[in-house]
């Protein structure tokens, strides 16, 4: 066996376990050592070596790799072979290991991302394991962390040997490093992996702890906003952050807490008079979410910051004059303060007839008062609080002396005569009036004679009406007296006589007084025969209502052979009968009044036929009409005769054998025909007739025989059957899906118990009678009990709606619900023949406790209105309760809790819950109603249902929403009705406002547009002649301004009365817009602002130029050497604040005797205008 070092170089020789090179020698023994050694090759089964020369086995291969794939062990054969002959040596088997070299770097494989719960202590996350392909000492890996994200460096630890990376510091939630760990072997190869760590929440199991789980805290209610309050502590078992929150007490955002240290403080300025006392609920929550809760009682503390306020005002208080020490009414203030500075004491003013109670405020009489010498007195009564600087009040009296009343009531007019409609109720018949003497007028009317019954008079207006209807055809005439409770005498005057005369109405059809049989006539009956008379009555009292006219009607042709006087009901033959073959004639007389609108009665009169002759040859057999009208009651009883039709015979065909039949309309085998013993068809009932389910059957029956019959013959007829309508039915109350679902047949509606208005909707009542005409018109009314419920409630007869009567306030609990019961009966006016039903109305009084309110954010009410039922359905399937809809409003919300906003696209459903089992109202807060309506779960169920059923959106069940508001002395209550009124008379009100803010604005434009005219032509540079002086003159030019304007020195620039500001038009240097900034010789240029104007530098007038009429124009002149600064043209700075300005720096004028000047801040700047 051979060694040699893997990658090393061609040549290297191979060497042996001494390290010795291997050098293969060659023996022949057929050699003597006299014969010549041959020269010898080798022969080597490998590429990979070879033997040079001398014999040493070296590498003939470059980049010998010991590591896998390639084999790090090397064997093969060698032969020596003579170089001349061709003797060889046998093989030789020679095995070469590579030895390994450190030439391989560890290997990292990549790690997953690592999630580790929060903590603290050493935990182990994560073991890297490198990999090394070369051998023993070489392939020693050593592990190091190279770098951390985020800081976290000192909080990981990795074992340099296992490669295992623990945790040494505490890691928070949400926290995320990556950690770069260098595996690095031997030879100092090495490479690198990145280990992602997030942190995630731990098994946190303790929550914080505060240190009291109730805390009492006083605080003055002048305490300064942000102002601390106390500080409260949690500690957490786990050492985790801690953060705090007010979860409840702090609705009107009275206080605030860091939710770091705890500190609460007062955030808006406190009242003790609003509230006395808060009752913060404050949540301590660690990262884990944990939390746990303490109460903070904060009680305000008094200060002495509220006058003394009057109630009850105005106080207006009366007293009988000649009265000493009598009381005359009590003033009240009260001080919202507490304690000694809540104590309230009254005083008078000395100059008054009364005194007062300095402690309860009652005010009496210190004299007797003279009604004819004052009527009234005013003065101001002070109160004064006990603090030691009392704060005062004032408020004004007024009383009032009365006069002793000795004089009665008396009635000027002694008979008052009205006329009154009969038939109606509550109808105002006049009114009375009697006069008091006194001066305090007081008068009761009462009714000392009449009927009570009928008539009532009003207590205070003396206003008669009557208490239901008058018949004139009963009584046409009443007389009452009326007198007054204040006059008890007999007499002139103590009471007036009041005569009504009932109008009579036309409220009765006329009623025929006998009912006529039927009649037989010969056919030869002479034309004009009176054959009956029909008389009617009608029960009006006065013409025309009571006189009667009548008439033959229907159709058919009785109207063609009979007539009848209108005025006397005499029938008489009209024509010859024998012209018709009938039988028989309906005669339907209608007996009407005059009046309008007219009432009316029909009378069938029966007229049969005998023909003294057979029927004429050419006549066949058969019907004597071709329509006949027959009426039936709906009770009639099986085989009931309704009528026998006439058949007419003839010699050369009888009736032996004929049949008659129906041959269509009784599809239902109502009605049934036969041929009776004198050969006439009889038509009778054969089963149960029913008026509501048909009213009127058409039937036509036919004659039918065996024998010929002639073309001519009427075998056929219509028969109209009326089935008259009888009060066979009960009316059924119609009950609401609610009380339908919960088979229960009762009505259930809630009032607000709070609200004490009169007239209020309760519910609805419906009914249906399948009767017709009046007999199926209904009436409700409440049937009163013991109870007295009945009292409270008023009830619509005709539309069912029942109404508050009374305030129900005074209902206590163990009263509630209200039960009443509600008649219904049909045929109203009936006084026998009627039927009525009952059913129970359950109304429950609503507190706000009660009240719940689904929010649906994309529907308005109009649509919401329209499905309320199905809404309805679906909250008594979620609740299993019957469930109640108070009102639908626009949907309501509060973003800063204090402002209330609309959001006129959604709906609030105010809704309540009702025990099925015990009919009561349920409060919100009851377990049941919390979890089958108010529970996240029972939300999530109600607004799928409603997504799925109505398309809509409903967001939240939530309470309803009460905002601080600010006292006012009245309210108004809208309506729904009159919103869109108020839409548009808010819109129109919008457009004048706005068409009146267009108009002004464009005035105020037009005036300010005048100004700035004005301005400009204002300050626009005036043209100044040069001044022309003797060289001898010491005198100057005045075009120059020379503002001196200190820097630095601030007090200085304050007693400058200049105004620089941007303020003022006239000084500020933002307006220039006439000032050149030319350095050059040149001294006029166009004005920025106005292309009629020339700009030139007043100081530029030195220069022996002259401007006039805004023209330059070279003169000779003379101009004062002192100002010819011709020499300062290089020292001309643009404003910073207007290009147009220019400024020169400090000139030396003291030559000139300013000697002021010299006391100047020696950094400033002359401004040259």
């Amino acid at each position: 066996e051979g060694y040699v070092d893997e990658n090393a170089p061609v040549g290297t020789k191979v060497i042996d376990s001494q390290k010795n090179p291997i050098r293969l020698t060659v023996d022949d023994e057929d050699l003597t050592t006299e014969d010549v050694k041959p020269v010898y090759l080798f022969e080597l089964t490998t590429n990979f070596f070879n033997i040079d020369k001398d014999g040493y086995l070296t590498v003939a291969r470059d980049n010998l790799d010991r590591d896998p794939p390639s084999p790090g062990k090397f064997r093969f054969q060698v032969i020596a072979r003579e170089k001349l002959g061709n003797a060889a040596s046998p093989p030789l088997t020679l095995t070469v290991i590579l030895n390994d070299i450190n030439d391989n770097a560890p290997k990292l494989p990549v790690i997953p991302p690592i999630t580790v719960q929060a903590g603290e202590g050493r935990r182990q996350i994560v073991k890297v394991v490198a990999t090394d392909n070369d051998l023993g000492h070489n392939a020693e890996v050593t592990y190091t962390i190279y770098h951390v994200s985020n800081n976290g460096r000192n909080k990981f630890k990795i074992d340099p040997r296992s490669g295992s990376i623990e945790t040494t510091g505490k890691l928070n939630a949400g926290e995320q490093f990556s950690i770069t760990v260098q595996a690095t072997d031997s030879g100092g190869k090495s490479s690198q992996t990145i280990v992602e760590v997030t942190v995630i929440p731990g098994p946190n199991t303790r929550s914080p702890v505060f240190q009291q789980s109730v805390y009492q805290v006083t605080v003055s209610e002048g305490a300064p906003i942000n102002s601390t309050v106390t500080t409260i502590t949690a500690t957490d078992p786990e050492n985790e952050p801690v953060l705090y929150s007010i979860i409840s007490g702090n609705d009107l955002r009275q206080f605030a807490i860091d939710d770091k240290t705890g500190a609460i403080t007062v955030i808006r300025k406190l009242d003790r008079e609003d509230l006395t006392r808060y009752q913060l609920l404050i949540k301590a929550e660690d990262e884990g979410g944990l939390s746990s809760t303490a109460t903070v009682n904060i009680l305000v503390s008094d200060i002495n910051d509220k006058n003394p306020e009057f109630i009850d005002q105005p106080y207006d208080f009366v007293v009988q004059e000649g009265l000493d020490k009598s009381p005359v009414g009590k003033v009240r203030a009260i001080d919202s303060d507490e304690g000694q500075n809540a104590v309230v004491t009254y005083s008078l003013p000395e100059d008054v007839p009364f005194s007062i109670n300095s402690t309860s405020g009652e005010i009496i009489t210190s004299m007797a008062l003279d009604y004819e010498k004052q009527k009234e007195y005013k003065f101001v009564v002070t109160a004064h609080d006990g603090a030691p600087d009392p704060r005062i009040a004032t408020a004004t009296v007024t009383i009032h002396v009365t006069d002793i009343e000795d004089e009665w009531p008396i009635f000027h007019l002694t008979t008052y005569e009205a006329n009154v409609p009969e038939n109606v109720a509550d109808f105002i018949v006049t009114q009375v009036m009697a006069d008091d003497p006194d001066s305090k007028k007081k008068v009761t009317y009462i009714m000392r004679q009449g009927p009570t019954d009928l008539f009532a008079v009003d207590a205070n207006t003396g206003v008669i009406r009557t208490l239901k209807g008058l018949d004139y055809e009963t009584e046409n005439q009443f007389t009452i007296t009326i007198g007054t409770l204040e006059n008890p005498s007999n007499k002139p005057g103590a009471t007036t006589k009041v005569i009504i005369n009932v109008q009579d109405q036309n409220d009765n059809a006329p009623i025929f007084l006998t009912v006529p049989k039927p009649i037989t006539l010969n056919d030869d009956v002479a034309i004009g025969t009176r054959i009956i008379t029909l008389v009617a009555s009608d029960g009006d009292g006065t013409a025309p209502a009571n006189k009667v006219r009548y008439e033959i009607i229907g159709k058919g042709k009785a109207s063609r052979y009979f007539q009848i006087d209108p005025n006397l009901g005499e029938i008489r033959i009209k024509d010859d009968l024998q012209n018709e073959p009938e039988n028989e004639y309906q005669l339907d007389v209608r007996a009407y009044d005059l009046a309008d609108p007219q009432q009316s009665t029909i009378m069938t009169v029966t007229v049969y036929i005998h023909h003294t002759s057979t029927t004429p040859p050419g006549t066949g057999s058969g019907f004597t009409d071709d329509f006949y009208t027959v009426e039936v009651p709906e009770t009639a009883p099986t085989n009931y005769l309704i009528k026998t039709f006439t058949i007419l015979s003839n010699k050369l065909y009888p009736l032996t054998n004929t049949k008659c039949v129906i041959a269509s309309g009784n599809d239902k085998a109502v009605f049934s025909v036969n041929m009776n013993e004198q050969h006439n068809c009889e038509l009778h009932v054969a089963s149960k007739l029913d008026h509501e389910e048909n009213s009127e059957y058409m039937l036509e029956l036919q004659v039918q025989s065996p024998s010929p019959i002639r073309p001519n013959t009427r075998t056929t007829t219509q028969v109209k059957v009326q089935v008259q309508d009888v009060n066979d039915n009960t009316p059924h109350f119609i009950y609401p899906e609610s009380s339908v679902r919960f088979k229960k047949e009762k009505y259930f509606g809630a009032v607000p118990k709070n609200v004490e208005g009169i007239g209020d909707q309760v519910l609805q009542i419906k009914a249906l009678d399948k009767d017709s005409g009046k007999l199926g018109q209904v009436i409700f009314r409440i049937i009163p009990d013991d109870s007295g419920a009945g009292e409270y409630f008023t009830i619509d007869s005709n539309l069912g709606i029942i109404r508050t009567r009374r305030a129900l306030n005074s209902f206590t609990e163990d009263k509630l619900p209200i039960r009443l019961t509600i008649e219904v009966r049909d045929n109203p006016k009936a006084e026998k023949d009627f039927n009525t039903a009952r059913t129970q109305v359950v109304v429950n009084l609503i507190e706000d406790d009660d009240r719940m309110v689904l929010v649906i954010d994309d529907k308005p009410t109009e649509v919401i209105h329209s499905n309320e039922d199905t809404l309805v359905g679906i909250l008594e399937q979620q609740s299993n309760m019957i469930i109640g809809i108070e009102k639908l409003s626009v949907k309501q919300y509060s973003n800063d809790n204090i402002t209330l906003q609309s959001d006129q696209r959604g709906t609030d459903l105010w809704f309540y819950a009702v025990d099925p089992k015990s009919e009561k109202i349920q409060n919100r807060s009851h377990s049941y109603v919390y979890r089958s309506l108010l529970s996240q779960e029972a939300v999530a169920n109600i607004t799928l249902d409603v997504a799925t059923t109505l398309h809509s959106k409903a967001s939240v069940i939530r309470t309803p929403i009460h905002l601080a508001t600010v006292p006012t002395t009245s309210v108004v209550v809208a309506q729904w009705e009159v919103f869109p009124y108020a839409f548009i008379a808010i819109a129109a009100l919008i457009t004048v406002l706005g068409i009146a803010a267009i108009i002004y604005i464009c005035i105020s434009w037009s005036r300010y547009k005048a100004y700035k005219e004005r301005m400009n032509r204002m300050y626009v540079m005036p043209n100044y002649d040069p001044v022309f002086v003797e060289p001898s003159l010491k005198e100057y030019e005045t075009q120059v301004l020379q503002m001196s304007v200190p820097l630095d020195d601030n007090d200085s620039f304050n007693d400058l009365q200049l105004d620089f500001s941007r303020k003022n038009h006239t000084f500020n240097l933002d307006n220039v817009g006439y000032i050149t900034k030319d350095n050059s010789d040149s001294t006029g240029q166009q004005s920025p602002v106005s292309s009629g104007a020339t700009t030139i530098r007043a100081s530029t007038l030195g220069g022996r130029q002259n401007v006039n009429n805004n023209n330059l124009h070279h003169s000779p002149g003379v101009m004062n050497p002192v100002f010819d600064r011709s020499d300062e043209r290089g020292n001309l700075n643009s404003s910073t604040s207007n290009e147009n300005v220019t400024f020169k720096g400090k000139k030396d004028y003291s030559h000139l005797g300013f000697n002021y000047l010299a006391d100047r801040s020696p950094i400033e700047t002359t401004t040259e205008l």
